[in-house]
């Protein structure tokens, strides 16, 4: 029999609401639903080279922030190459 440990995490009020509602329907203690999922992440990690990781969260500082908003506030008329691609796409 595998040991099994305790961690300890933090975790969002929406995800804790997600996890207890699939563990209740599904049957599935939450303990197995948690380590099903790390051993799937890890092993996605394990499959795909690092240089084609790309992070799910950006963290930018306040200044960089507010250029963004700044960027999205100003609209920008599409680009011809964008307009060929998005048109290449429908096809």
């Amino acid at each position: 029999m595998a040991d099994y440990v305790q961690i300890s995490a933090q975790i969002s009020e929406a995800t804790r609401s997600r996890l207890d509602r699939y563990a209740r329907e599904t049957g599935l203690k939450k303990g197995r639903l948690i380590e099903d999922a790390i051993q799937a992440h890890l092993d996605a990690l394990d499959e795909v080279p690092a240089e084609y990781l790309i992070p799910h969260r950006v963290v930018v500082d306040t200044e960089s922030w507010e250029r963004i908003v700044a960027e999205m506030d100003r609209p920008v008329a599409p680009t011809p190459v964008l307009r060929r691609l998005m048109r290449s796409d429908a096809d």
